[in-house]
């Protein structure tokens, strides 16, 4: 299982709008390691940060792709920020996720008219996309729109942007039902191009998924996400019952999502 790495933003860092809600730069960030990185920054909420960090955790424990995200402490000296934590040295804290340099589904598909149905026929055939569908059925992700998932020429795929992740960044504990059916974007832009045949295929690959979610140690991941620094108590019981409680849910959820029968 990964573990969040600490980081510090450099000087330097530029603000940049790509459709992001949130206050969003590109800079370098110093690594525990004493390497540097190319880095996204977001200047996040505290739980919307905390979505983002567990959800890489969960993820990539999942061998699901998604860019390296650290938990980077920033000083105004440096870069404005508002939003994050702040350390009791004065920083903030924001999310550093690793630039991979790969457009989202969004660009490509506007900027390059002739190749859009080679774009979607690639993405319908990446061999994980059942498994995208149960992960965001299992972490409540209500907004994998677009421009949440990069997909490269060579079918080279990252998946960003968690932090709407849990129904979103005001999630409560009394908004988290293990088996409601939330928002699942992918059903309102991509099931629709899969055939039948691939709409069941991937519920099966999705529902194969519910073994591997009960090999997941959730105490484990939520320390190892470093969201027990910025949750509290309450806030973090509430997402281990919720993950715990809705493993049993991914499949008929997943299934709904890909408009495929419900089985019973």
């Amino acid at each position: 299982m990964p573990t969040v790495e600490f980081a510090t933003v450099l000087a330097g860092a530029i603000r940049f709008k790509e459709g992001n809600i949130n206050e969003t730069f590109r800079g370098q960030v110093l690594r525990a390691d004493g390497s540097t990185v190319s880095a996204v920054l977001k200047d996040l909420e505290t739980k919307e940060l905390a979505n983002e960090l567990i959800s890489f955790v969960l993820a990539r424990t999942l061998a699901l792709p998604v860019p390296d995200s650290l938990l980077a402490q920033v000083s105004a000296a440096d870069l404005p920020t508002s939003k994050g934590p702040v350390t009791r040295d004065g920083r903030r804290l924001m999310l550093a996720s690793v630039d991979v340099k790969v457009p989202n589904i969004a660009f490509r598909y506007t900027s390059d008219v002739t190749g859009q149905a080679r774009l979607m026929g690639a993405i319908t055939a990446w061999p994980p996309l059942g498994r995208l569908y149960g992960f965001d059925a299992w972490i409540a992700n209500v907004d994998r729109h677009p421009g949440n998932l990069l997909f490269s020429a060579g079918a080279e795929a990252w998946l960003i942007d968690h932090g709407w992740a849990f129904t979103g960044p005001n999630w409560s504990s009394a908004g988290l039902d293990p088996p409601a059916a939330y928002r699942h974007r992918l059903r309102e832009w991509l099931t629709p191009i899969l055939t039948d045949d691939g709409r069941e295929s991937r519920s099966r690959q999705a529902g194969a998924m519910e073994a591997d979610l009960r090999m997941i140690d959730v105490d484990a991941a939520i320390v190892a996400s470093r969201s027990d620094l910025l949750l509290s108590a309450d806030d973090i019981q509430t997402l281990k019952t919720f993950l715990r409680a809705r493993i049993g849910q991914v499949t008929r959820l997943a299934r709904l999502a890909l408009d495929a029968p419900v089985l019973m």
